[in-house]
């Protein structure tokens, strides 16, 4: 086996709860930087990652006791990979007047193909995480209050309301 066939594998086998801070980071000839081995991976498949991290992360939230008993288990949210600008990832809760909650998350593709462990392993349990307090908890008022930072423990996930992902550069317009 190749070294480079032993990255790849580290990545897709890699737990979702391993810290994503023990990835290196690197700058390409442009200035930009990416996780070390994010240049060579099929966006693809990385998106592909992503949505069996989104079943991982709903399977844990579907297990914190007491929610059953709250309201039905949560429905696996659809992701959508639309977002631009320095924001990583979005939970979305839209409920009808009929109280129906629709859920979503929205996903930076760009941060994705540059950052996929740290979008992978902190903003998808984060996002993950406000769809849980918005589901099971909908009168909960602070976007990052207790209840979200509860839902970040029981993940394992530290509770940072922000990212550490260097943001896109873009031509300013006039």
């Amino acid at each position: 086996m190749t070294r480079r066939s032993l990255l790849e594998e580290g990545f897709w086998d890699q737990k979702l709860t391993a810290p994503w801070t023990d990835v290196p980071l690197e700058r390409d000839q442009h200035g930009i930087e990416w996780e070390k081995g994010a240049r060579r991976r099929n966006p693809d498949r990385v998106r592909a990652r992503l949505e069996k991290a989104v079943d991982h992360w709903i399977e844990q939230a579907r297990a914190i006791s007491g929610f059953d008993e709250l309201a039905p288990p949560i429905p696996r949210p659809r992701t959508v990979f639309d977002l631009r600008g320095a924001t990583a990832g979005m939970a979305v809760t839209e409920r009808s007047l009929l109280g129906e909650a629709e859920q979503w998350i929205r996903v930076h593709p760009q941060l994705l193909v540059r950052y996929p462990v740290r979008m992978i392993q902190q903003t998808i349990p984060h996002e993950v995480a406000h769809l849980v307090v918005d589901w099971y908890l909908p009168k909960a008022t602070e976007p990052h209050g207790p209840e979200w930072m509860a839902v970040m423990v029981f993940f394992g996930r530290p509770p940072l309301p922000f990212h550490d992902m260097e943001g896109l550069r873009h031509a300013r317009r006039r």
